[in-house]
């Protein structure tokens, strides 16, 4: 390796690492992290948090050197270390949040000196294409006119495409404006309402609630099945919208998708403008390809762009993985990026494909295949080793890739509990990252139905 700058040696791996390990996981543990030292044959990587630090050297080191070795091409080690140089990141709490205790949403306005939105998602870094332009045409329509225009918004598209872009920057164009903003995750809205029920803090919870100009809640479509939590959100909302205030939701789904989802509650869901995000065409995969090179200050040409545009197709967040991969690997080796070094650093492209729509009982039918049980024995009692281990991959590909509610998930498995399905998919997402058996299970189940790679 003719360069062996961490900050690009680790830029690389992350590449690789955004289109391995599953998007939760990347976010928590991954994003904030940088390259900060080469010390002999080891890469030290800066974390956030002590917390971060010690989670990737126990649970995840496995999975990132094989990353390392594949953008290296040659055996390199890995040690963690908390950063000065990127402790501040730690403040802005990823998308998804998966471990240890994190500080409550907060509503911030101006002058915050720290903020629960990503820098980087902001309208003027947001492709807009065919595809996507009303819902983009939404999002800012909702920060600059809050409850006037349309209320709410609601943003729906399959993961990949671009709704927390859209969030993220409705926020901060909201919060330069001198607005109230409140942005949160579904699943953390149900952990605080819950803990706020438990502790006796109804009243603190649905104040804080009730106070930001604009509320941009994520992944909506986790408060399926969860009545209490939506009881406290129809209120919420209605104090919000009846106060011209704004609320724009994102969801992997539309609203009268979202089952079970109490009636009133998706009425007011579909109050206001409902714009879906459709995949990329091949004219705005360039375009997101060329800002992203830009960003990268990479030079790319433009059949190397075409390449990747026609290829890497599945989502917004898989084009501009490859690229990253591709721009850091031109990089640590001193190549030029060509048609040759993309075969390289990316082991080739694959073949273009549709979209495939997949159903609950399809995921079972096909884990079951796999291990060579049967459906019916998947969504029965019994506890045999293969069976369960083909039940809880269904349960974790229904949950990860699906985006489906436990409540539904547990429907679909005969009738099972919400909470046995959270614990058994906790418990396999927790070994994932140093399993690598595991992880070729995963990946064999998802082969099988024609999804991502793990």
């Amino acid at each position: 390796m003719s360069n062996r700058d961490p900050r690009k040696l680790w830029e690389a791996a992350l590449g690789d690492l955004q289109v391995q390990v599953a998007r939760p996981s990347y976010d928590t543990f991954l994003k904030q992290t940088v390259g900060i030292a080469v010390d002999g044959e080891c890469l030290v990587v800066g974390a956030p948090t002590a917390f971060v630090a010690e989670y990737l050297g126990k649970r995840m080191r496995g999975v990132v050197q094989r990353a390392l070795e594949r953008v290296s091409r040659s055996p390199l080690d890995v040690r963690f270390e908390v950063s000065s140089a990127n402790a501040a990141a730690a403040a802005a709490p990823a998308e998804h949040e998966t471990a240890g205790p994190a500080p409550a949403p907060r509503v911030v306005g101006p002058g915050a000196a720290q903020l629960p939105l990503d820098p980087r998602y902001v309208f003027d870094r947001f492709t807009v294409g065919t595809s996507n332009e009303l819902a983009a045409a939404a999002a800012r329509a909702a920060a600059e006119f809050p409850g006037e225009k349309y209320n709410p918004v609601f943003l729906h598209s399959p993961p990949g495409l671009g709704k927390t872009h859209l969030l993220h920057a409705a926020g901060h164009r909201a919060l330069e404006r001198g607005l109230r903003v409140l942005y949160v995750s579904s699943d953390r809205f149900v952990t605080e309402f819950v803990t706020s029920i438990r502790e006796g803090r109804a009243g603190e919870f649905r104040e804080r609630y009730r106070r930001p100009d604009v509320l941009l809640m994520d992944d909506v479509q986790f408060l399926s099945g969860k009545e209490q939590t939506q009881e406290g959100l129809f209120h919420i909302f209605n104090e919000l919208h009846h106060s011209g205030r704004q609320v724009v939701l994102a969801s992997d789904r539309p609203p009268r998708a979202l089952k079970p989802l109490d009636d009133r509650l998706r009425s007011r869901f579909e109050w206001g403008l409902i714009a879906d995000i459709q995949p990329p065409d091949l004219e705005t995969r360039m375009a997101i390809l060329r800002s992203k090179a830009a960003s990268l200050g990479a030079n790319v040409p433009a059949d190397v762009l075409e390449a990747l545009a026609r290829y890497e197709r599945r989502s917004v967040r898989e084009l501009e993985g490859s690229l990253n991969r591709l721009s850091a690997y031109a990089d640590l080796t001193g190549r030029p990026i060509t048609l040759e070094v993309v075969e390289r650093a990316l082991g080739g492209l694959e073949e273009p494909r549709e979209p495939v729509v997949h159903t609950a009982d399809g995921v079972i039918e096909q884990a079951a295949r796999l291990f060579g049980t049967t459906a019916a024995l998947v969504k029965g009692p019994k506890r045999e080793r293969t069976v369960s281990h083909a039940r809880h991959l269904a349960m974790y590909v229904m949950r990860e890739d699906m985006g489906l509610a436990l409540t539904e998930i547990g429907r679909a498995l005969g009738g099972r509990d919400h909470s046995t399905v959270y614990q058994a998919i906790g418990r396999l997402a927790q070994r994932l990252p140093s399993d690598a058996t595991l992880q070729r299970d995963v990946a064999a189940l998802r082969a099988k139905l024609g999804a991502r790679a793990a």
